[in-house]
């Protein structure tokens, strides 16, 4: 039993077991918001201006809340959000989010935040099965 909480006292990686309920409303309130400013702006300007904010919204949140006690930690999350930079290359946006996905997950489990990376990593699935993820071109 003591390794089962020692894991999950170094998965958390300063991060307190009572805030866990308040990290799932953050990432909730991001994408609901996202999704909702990115309704009415598309509504309003009757084009497709932005899609896929609840994906990014909620994903940088989990990024935040990685990278806010550690100036290394930050770096690397830099370094994270200049994969979603565009280039001349022909790759879609769509893939630039799941790339910059996978080095969340990465950059989660890495530096040892394991609990948040998980929980994130669940709730980033459930805004891809439930939202409308639409890949641009």
């Amino acid at each position: 039993m003591d390794l089962i909480k020692n894991i999950l006292i170094d998965s958390l990686n300063g991060f307190s077991a009572k805030d866990i309920p308040l990290y799932i409303f953050q990432i909730l309130v991001a994408g609901f918001l996202a999704q909702i400013i990115q309704i009415a702006l598309n509504k309003k300007l009757k084009s497709k201006v932005i899609c896929n904010s609840a994906l990014i919204a909620s994903s940088i949140t989990i990024v935040a809340s990685i990278v806010k006690y550690s100036l290394p930690f930050a770096v690397l999350g830099l370094g994270l959000l200049l994969l979603l930079k565009s280039n001349k290359n022909e790759e879609s946006f769509i893939s630039k989010i799941a790339l910059f996905i996978m080095a969340l997950i990465g950059l989660g489990c890495g530096v040892g935040s394991v609990v948040q990376t998980i929980i994130g990593a669940i709730f980033i699935i459930l805004i891809i099965l439930f939202t409308p993820v639409e890949k641009s071109e």
